[in-house]
């Protein structure tokens, strides 16, 4: 079952990383400072996308896990995400070798959707909200070790690895954590009519209704969309130089 206004929040969201990565492609081309999208309000757009994400991502896990079929859908999911995972790892180190995506965005999602199939295992929501409250504590303690690069993942290392994507457990999982405990807290709204909000009730506007099918198919657009705008860049390129 979709939830519209989970939909029209993720296309929000996608409609934001499509905008943030044009300008990203902008700076690796060269018609504008990189270090514009990379440091200061840059930087904190492309934060503010991802955190967004990773929430909708532990909200939407909250409620399927709520479904009869959990178990199989969750398992198709994390199939799909690991094998989209290890294709995007494969193609950019192919590309780039010294800055090719080892544990992106899509990689840490993987990691969260194994990991929820602990967290349906706990009724409580205070509890939920105990583990989140926690990783957030170790997130901003900012704890670190010399660890080996392999294990840069975690989000203890000292130092950042080259990488043009990089989601640690730490500190993202608190984000992902918070959409769980928030989706256990949707659920339990004595009005359950949201659940049933579709396009055609009530009658959204076109505009919506491109939004909603946008957040239903954010994931195909996320592995689609770099591909694309690179090679628009490439023919622009082509055809002025």
């Amino acid at each position: 079952m979709r939830i519209f206004l989970l939909d029209i929040s993720r296309g929000v969201c996608v409609f934001a990383m499509i905008i943030y990565h044009f300008y990203w492609d902008l700076g690796y081309f060269g018609f504008i400072d990189i270090r514009v999208v990379t440091q200061g309000l840059g930087l904190i757009i492309a934060q503010l996308i991802g955190l967004s994400f990773i929430t909708i991502a532990g909200i939407s896990s909250r409620l399927l896990s709520l479904s009869n079929s959990y178990k199989s859908k969750m398992v198709r999911r994390i199939f799909r995400l690991i094998s989209i995972s290890i294709a995007i790892s494969i193609l950019t180190f192919i590309l780039d070798k010294s800055n090719f995506i080892f544990f992106g965005i899509l990689h840490f999602l993987s990691v969260c959707s194994i990991v929820s199939l602990i967290l349906i295992k706990i009724n409580s929501n205070f509890q939920l909200l105990l583990i989140c409250l926690g990783t957030g504590l170790i997130s901003i303690s900012e704890i670190t070790f010399n660890i080996p690069f392999i294990f840069s993942w975690l989000g203890f290392s000292k130092e950042l690895p080259l990488t043009n994507d990089f989601y640690p457990i730490i500190p993202w999982i608190t984000f992902y954590f918070f959409g769980f405990w928030l989706g256990s807290i949707i659920n339990e709204i004595p009005n359950k009519k949201y659940k049933n909000i579709s396009i055609t009730d009530p009658q959204p506007s076109m505009v919506l209704k491109l939004i909603e099918y946008v957040g239903r198919k954010s994931l195909v657009i996320y592995i689609l969309h770099q591909p694309l705008l690179f090679s628009l860049f490439f023919i622009f390129i082509q055809l002025t130089s």
